[in-house]
């Protein structure tokens, strides 16, 4: 090692570090692994007087320093030039030639100018003096170091803007190791890859500078060991970072990782490899792709989705996620421009901070409004988001999420500002400000904002399991009267909160399920208290959390001016939107949710006389034809079977298989085909409703407890036929068990069960039963008929299959000439249906046997029973 090298110390430029050399070679720089790159042997003795170095050992830039005697005229220039760019060349794509009061920046790897986007030759001087006195501007030095290593190749010297990187295989790869080597949840995996790219961008945009950035904890890795630079990050990196950005009221901060530092935030030195391996991932990534101070915005989101598709945890984390395009769309519709200032912008459950992020990136006045005056940020608008939490450390995940989330979206202000006293206003302005955790149980549901929002974009939580302990909870805290109307689910709980919090002439868009446009009760507390302005259906599938079919409502509340509603509704059906829906969630250009979002746009501005014509996707209701209908699913009621075809909207159960077909797969798996003649021709049909009293009996069976039950009798059966809930001495249905029965699930997964004659069975209060009336309905054909149409109910826990909805549901029955029941028909149906059913049985039977044989080739080898064993 040289004597320079002993005495030198580094100084920080941004998240470069800049050695000033002069006495030492390239093979001591190489051996010391300040220099990574391959050097030709013959440049090895080659002694730079200056290198702009990153985390890791990649050079970025060579400075050479001249007398200014050196570069008076053109020809000392080009000489000049043509002595350093090869050496140059072979560590970088920068050469800087400086006098210390002039600098000429030289593409090394052509040996032309380097020109800005002005197209004007760099000039920015380069003196080592100023930048370790402070004098030199070193945001803008870092910079253009990194514009010119992006922009500049054999044929380009000038400075293009730059790419906007989206680093989602880089975490995912990160991810994978930190799974793979931990064995830890995949949702603490997550925590600690957002933890280390917020500390690499903090680095990137500026914010953290010498001995706490990235660079620092890199290069101790490089010169000492892994657990120097794991100690380095615990005890000083990321105890800089909680006092940049100190927690709120509600104890959250940007960082909540505990794999590579405990509870206490002390070094796992356990980790001390993987923590290495991952800084040099990102030190890769960094020298080969470019900075993280252009990130894209969606990355995080992207980053959030990766992981909870593979998480155990993804009922409960997909909750706090909706996917971009939709709150793109929303915030669209919301009107957010247009608010006065003062107002007051709330998502109730902001998860990881979408909808209150995305209102302040799509109306750059509202961004513009976060730089600061005087050291002071003063928003045009109050953001406000709640999530739940209690006293438990993991609970804090989704709002340290949403801060983190914060720094993306504002990176360009941090990046401007990066001084300490900006960030610790910023996290008070802003993150603690925007985002709070409310540790309680209750949550969101606690808080008191009544007519406090003029504007509330959400996706609030919807399950109906738990919910009445939700409700309990809410009676013993002396809070029911906020919560009177009656409803289902937490769904119901926050229509209820949204509504109330709401200030008169506020506006709220909001994602609901079906389940909650079915609830006649909420749907009159909607309209008591609010205008319906729009309901736009939502393809199956847009949420990672669930297949629960959703709507976005929009709603305005009523004001002293307001009486009646007059105004008709709008209604849109959303086929795609943007991505695909399955888990790769890949974007795709169909996205009807920009059409909706420009239709509402011009729809809100008169609604009275607003037209559409030439797109079926959209509708507009009368206000008294709205208030017909009995619930709110609107692609149920105002499109038609075939028009839900035509815009690709139908429940996707599939193109019919003809017999043919199937007989083809049945013989591909060894199966004996359909051996009668599948019924064929011309049939006429008649449609029924299960609530016509002179064909059908309707019934709910009676509630059973445990502890009536005895040891043996008759089966009681719930939502699953299957699912024998105990037994009791007597049925209530002693006199019908001479006919078959139908049996369907009042909760739960919807279907239909057919109980055989003389089968004895007693109906729990979760299971319905129908009895055929008229002799000329076969109920074996009737149970085929409501299986095969089943999907179009849409029944499930929330939109319940109750007897009031059965008695709605249509069924089509064979008819003869006279109009009267096909008996003979239906029996043919139902026979081909059986033999269909038992061909399936037999093949999946055969299938699960081949998959499950287990076959021993050196056994049946051995035995000699494989292959030629004959000389």
């Amino acid at each position: 090692m040289s004597e320079e090298l002993l005495q030198i110390d580094p100084i920080t430029v941004g998240r470069y570090s800049y050695y000033k050399l002069g006495a030492t070679t390239l093979r001591q720089l190489k051996a010391q692994g300040i220099v990574k790159a391959s050097v030709p042997r013959h440049l090895l003795a080659k002694k730079p007087d200056g290198l702009f170095v990153l985390g890791g050992g990649m050079t970025k830039a060579v400075v050479e320093y001249k007398a200014p005697d050196q570069l008076k005229t053109p020809r000392q220039i080009e000489r000049t030039i043509e002595r350093d760019v090869e050496m140059a060349a072979a560590l970088c794509k920068l050469l800087i030639l400086t006098t210390g009061a002039r600098s000429i920046w030289v593409n090394a790897l052509n040996g032309e100018r380097v020109r800005g986007d002005d197209g004007e030759e760099l000039s920015l001087v380069v003196d080592a003096r100023a930048i370790a006195r402070g004098e030199a501007d070193v945001v803008e030095l870092e910079r253009l170091l990194d514009a010119v290593d992006g922009s500049l190749s054999e044929s380009e010297n000038s400075i293009t803007a730059p790419a906007v990187l989206d680093p989602s295989a880089l975490a995912a790869k990160i991810w994978q190791k930190i799974w793979v080597q931990t064995g830890k949840t995949p949702e603490k995996c997550l925590y600690n890859v957002v933890e280390l790219f917020v500390f690499k961008l903090l680095t990137d945009l500026g914010v953290l500078r010498e001995h706490n950035g990235f660079g620092s904890v890199a290069d101790l890795i490089l010169r000492v060991d892994a657990k120097a630079g794991l100690k380095h990050y615990a005890n000083l990196c990321r105890k800089d970072v909680e006092e940049l950005f100190p927690a709120g009221d509600d104890g959250t901060t940007i960082i909540n990782g505990t794999i590579f530092v405990n509870e206490e935030g002390e070094p796992n030195l356990a980790q001390a490899s993987l923590f290495a391996e991952i800084v040099n991932d990102l030190s890769s990534y960094d020298q080969e792709v470019g900075s993280f101070r252009y990130i894209k915005r969606e990355f995080k989101t992207r980053l959030y989705e990766s992981f909870l598709r593979q998480s155990a945890g993804l009922h409960h984390l997909g909750q706090f996620f909706t996917p971009r395009n939709v709150v793109r769309a929303m915030v669209g519709m919301s009107g957010a421009a247009s608010l006065g200032p003062g107002a007051s912008v709330c998502d109730p459950f902001c998860g990881v901070g979408g909808f209150l992020l995305e209102t302040i990136l799509q109306n750059p006045g509202l961004m513009e409004s976060y730089r600061p005056t005087n050291g002071c940020i003063k928003p045009k608008l109050s953001f406000v988001g709640y999530d739940r939490g209690t006293d438990e450390k993991e609970d804090e995940r989704t709002i340290i999420l949403a801060k983190a989330n914060a720094l993306i979206y504002f990176s360009d202000l941090l990046s401007y500002y990066s001084t300490s006293s900006f960030a610790e206003e910023f996290a008070t302005k802003v993150l603690n400000s925007m985002f709070t955790l409310v540790r309680t149980n209750l949550g969101t549901f606690e808080k008191d904002d009544k007519e406090r929002h003029d504007l509330i974009l959400t996706n609030p939580p919807y399950v109906t399991g738990g919910s009445r302990s939700l409700k309990d909870a809410i009676q013993e805290a002396g809070l029911a009267d906020r919560y009177g109307a009656s409803g289902r689910g937490t769904e119901s709980l926050a229509t209820q909160w949204i509504v109330r919090s709401l200030k008169p002439g506020g506006v709220a868009l909001m994602i609901v399920p079906d389940g909650l446009l079915n609830q006649g009760l909420m749907l009159e507390h909607v309209k008591e208290h609010c205008l319906v302005r729009a309901i736009v259906s939502l393809p199956t599938r847009t949420f990672y959390a669930t297949t629960k079919k959703t709507y976005i409502l929009a709603v305005k509340k009523k004001s002293d001016s307001d009486g009646t509603q007059s105004e008709p509704v709008l209604v849109y059906l959303v086929s795609e939107t943007g991505e695909t829906r399955d888990a790769n969630r890949w974007p795709i250009a169909e996205n009807d949710l920009e059409e909706a979002m420009d239709l509402y746009n011009q729809f809100k501005g008169s609604p009275g006389t607003f037209r559409v014509t030439g797109v079926p996707r959209c509708k507009v209701v009368a206000w008294s034809d709205f208030c017909a209908y009995e619930h709110w699913m609107v692609d149920r009621v105002c499109w038609s079977d075939e028009e839900l075809m035509e815009l690709g909207a139908a429940e996707e159960t599939g193109d019919p298989m003809a017999v043919e077909e199937f007989n083809e797969l049945l013989q591909a798996t060894g199966t004996r085909p359909l051996a009668a003649p599948m019924p064929g021709g011309a049939q006429r049909f008649k449609e029924v409703l299960l609530g016509d009293e002179s064909l059908f009996e309707l019934r709910i069976g009676k509630r059973v407890l445990k502890k009536d039950c005895v040891e043996e009798g008759i089966p009681c059966i719930s939502a699953n036929v299957h699912d024998v809930f105990g037994y009791v001495s007597e049925s209530s249905l002693m006199e019908h068990f001479e006919t078959p029965s139908l049996t369907w699930g009042i909760d739960g997964i919807f279907d239909w069960h057919l109980i055989p004659s003389h089968w004895p069975f007693h109906p729990t209060d979760h299971c319905g039963v129908l009895r055929v009336l008229d002799a000329g309905i076969d109920p074996a054909y009737l149970h085929y008929a409501l299986r095969e149409t089943r999907s179009r109910h849409g029944f499930d826990r929330t939109y319940r299959a109750n007897l009031e909805n059965v008695a709605k549901v249509a069924v089509e029955i064979p008819v003869d000439e006279d109009e009267q029941f096909d008996l003979q028909g239906q029996r043919e149906i139902a026979a081909a249906y059986g033999e269909i059913r038992d061909a399936k049985d037999q093949a999946t039977s055969l299938l699960r046997q081949i998959a499950e044989a287990r076959v021993s080739i050196l056994d049946v080898w051995q035995r000699g029973g494989y292959g030629d064993t004959e000389e």
